[in-house]
């Protein structure tokens, strides 16, 4: 059954439930600008986003459908601390039931079970006397109905037993049945296991963890308690599924992913203020890098099995895949998009490919070897940037791509990172150290006749202690600077430092543009991670961990 991403970056969305009829899903995720958890609702084919229906400063997490779907039942720590329930529609929220936590309700939507003061309890869910499922056990948590509701599968624990077991509980009354699924799994080499649903079949669904890789899983119970056979994986992801639920035919769970992919940026014409939030451009989990714009056009590297693969995403098509061209990396597609340049083997001795994308596209022609990355064509499109950045002499090439031959524009005996071509061509910026532990933005002229002189490089940021990255707008008096501020860490603070158009000195001081979410910030290797402005989009590569609700 194909598995679907229903949310979005709602924070960490968790204990997914589904309605009685499988149409609604309802979740707990901490909603942007708040630290705590509240309860959201959304469709479950995701068709339209998700709403929430908690938006307070308590924590509220574990939602359960009423058996008409009208109504949430969650756990709140809000004053008084319990149960409470919501309309689904959205409403003010009402307690239900006093001192209690994670309600489960019966497949015929007669019978409530939650949690109080350690131990779990049942009772009608119209209201009346609550009796205690296991009396003789310290701690019981984490009930699982089952699917004709005549039975309840309950985790425990003891001071003597701190490991949990589980067991079934008749619901209609007699001796409940002690089983030996922890211990089973256990031998299985799980070291962790939360029950999460119960399936037709006596089929446990399961978060369980080998070493330190966690995803769902599910294993059989027989009769006698016993499982039945080794646990086999109920999901996809090898690792980063958790806390599922099943409902009207349907799995729902979080799953947890650390994902690079690359963002636009939206921009105003002076490209100066941001006009939106981030807009994915890429969705899929498997490393990327080097990516490089032109118009519509989005070219970068990313894995392939065991290897790089270069892609190329068209924005201008409709619909597919983005298509795999080849086996390489360190590529640079052209501005009006009609080829690109690639290269093989390590960048140290790297042999540069250029290849058309129309044309006799299955022709590649060689432009050099040896000769540094491949980092950014000339804006007339005539010209290769080329960068080596291995010690004991580090440059930067421009390589005329009708004659093959190479002038050197800069070179320095320590780092130079990051360098990007102005949109007139004109200037070249890049990221050098500067004596012991320091780096600092210059911008210098580029000249077909000499190497731009170290006295020629025009600094237009202030040392900093930390790495950062600068590159141009799409207007030839101004630059980004993406850095952390000097707070060490992630890059999360875009900056425009307005340049004198003809000395390029800095006018006045950088000013912000955007500030990332720690949860989505901009990667940091200068070879790896560049930077691109297209128009009034800046295009870069974001990471970070995101949990959200997938449905089976």
């Amino acid at each position: 059954m194909d598995e679907r991403q229903i949310t979005s970056r709602l924070g960490d969305a968790s204990s997914p439930v589904l309605s009685r009829d499988g149409t609604a899903v309802a979740f707990s995720a901490v909603a942007k600008g708040y630290k705590n958890s509240q309860i959201w609702v959304g469709r479950a084919d995701g068709s339209a986003p998700p709403r929430p229906l908690t938006m307070d400063a308590s924590q509220n997490y574990d939602p359960e459908f009423s058996p008409d779907g009208r109504s949430i039942y969650f756990t709140s720590t809000r004053e008084p601390q319990g149960v409470y329930r919501v309309p689904s529609s959205g409403g003010t929220a009402e307690m239900a039931i006093p001192n209690a936590v994670a309600a489960k309700i019966s497949p015929d939507g007669n019978t409530i079970l939650y949690g109080n003061g350690g131990k779990l309890v049942r009772r009608a869910l119209a209201g009346g006397p609550a009796t205690i499922v296991l009396p003789a056990i310290d701690n019981s948590y984490a009930p699982l109905w089952s699917p004709d509701g005549s039975r309840i599968l309950v985790a425990t624990s003891t001071q003597e037993q701190r490991e949990p077991e589980w067991w079934i509980v008749p619901f209609a009354g007699g001796q409940p049945l002690k089983t030996s699924l922890g211990a089973d799994l256990r031998l299985q080499g799980f070291n962790y296991i939360a029950t999460n649903a119960w399936l037709a079949g006596d089929w446990i669904i399961f978060t369980g963890r080998q070493g330190e890789t966690q995803t769902l899983w599910k294993v059989q119970l027989g009769p006698d308690g016993k499982t039945l056979g080794k646990a086999i994986r109920a999901t996809k992801d090898a690792e980063g599924d958790y806390g599922a639920s099943f409902t009207a035919g349907k799995l729902v769970f979080s799953r947890t992913r650390v994902d690079m992919n690359f963002w636009a940026l939206p921009l105003d014409p002076a490209g100066q203020h941001i006009t939106a939030t981030p807009e994915p451009l890429t969705s899929t989990p498997v490393n990327k890098g080097q990516q490089s714009v032109a118009g519509a056009k989005l070219l970068y590297s990313a894995e392939n099995g065991d290897r790089f693969s270069l892609f190329l995403k068209d924005g201008s098509k409709n619909g597919g895949n983005d298509k795999n061209l080849r086996d390489a990396f360190f590529s640079v597609l052209a501005p009006d998009g009609s080829r690109y340049v690639y290269g093989e083997g390590t960048k140290e001795q790297l042999k540069v490919y250029m290849k058309s994308l129309s044309w006799w596209s299955f022709w590649s022609s060689t432009l050099c070897e040896n000769c540094g990355m491949p980092s950014q064509f000339s804006p007339d499109g005539k010209k290769l940037l080329l960068w080596t950045d291995s010690p004991p002499m580090q440059h930067l090439d421009m390589l005329d791509l009708a004659t093959r031959q190479v002038n050197r524009i800069v070179w320095a005996t320590e780092d130079l990172k990051g360098p990007r071509l102005s949109p007139d061509g004109r200037w070249i910026s890049f990221v050098a150290a500067v004596g012991a532990h320091q780096w600092q933005a210059f911008v210098a002229p580029v000249s077909e006749e000499r190497p731009a002189a170290s006295s020629e490089w025009v600094p237009v940021t202030p040392l900093s202690d930390s790495f950062f990255f600068v590159f141009w707008a799409s207007r030839s008096d101004l630059i980004y600077i993406l850095s952390s501020h000097v707070q060490g860490g992630n890059l999360r603070f875009l900056d425009a430092q307005t340049l004198d158009m003809e000395t390029k000195r800095p006018v006045g001081t950088a000013m912000p543009v955007y500030e990332f979410e720690e949860t989505l910030v901009p990667t940091m290797d200068p070879v790896w991670n560049t930077v691109s402005v297209v128009g009034s989009k800046v295009i870069l590569e974001l990471g970070g961990v995101s949990t959200d609700i997938w449905i089976k």
